[in-house]
Formats: structure tokens, sequence, C-alpha cells
């Protein structure tokens, strides 16, 4: 596995939000960390998440 600079971020959001990205990630087989990783992703890197 290739070793990537990784930030950790500390995210405050609101209870009724968190609990969209969890039911959002468990039905796409991922952490809540890579479903808000893919929808970041999609806004700021679309060229890239159109082919991962």
């Amino acid at each position: 596995m290739k070793t990537k600079n990784i930030a950790q971020v500390a995210l405050r959001i609101p209870d009724e939000l968190k609990h969209q990205v969890k039911d959002a990630a468990a039905r796409e087989g991922r952490s809540m960390n890579a479903q808000i990783v893919q929808h970041l992703r999609t806004i700021y890197q679309p060229e890239e998440s159109a082919s991962a």
C-alpha cells in the first residue's frame, strides 16, 4: 500500500446530517470518512471521482 499525505480534520456537523452521512455510507459499503471524502472529491475534483 502506498503511503499518502493525509491530514486529520476535526469536523462538527449537526446530528441529523451525521445520521444522513452514516446511512448513505452504509448503503454504499463505505465508512463515514470515505463517504465524506467521496462527496468532497465529487465537488472539488470531478474528473478524478468519475474515474474512481
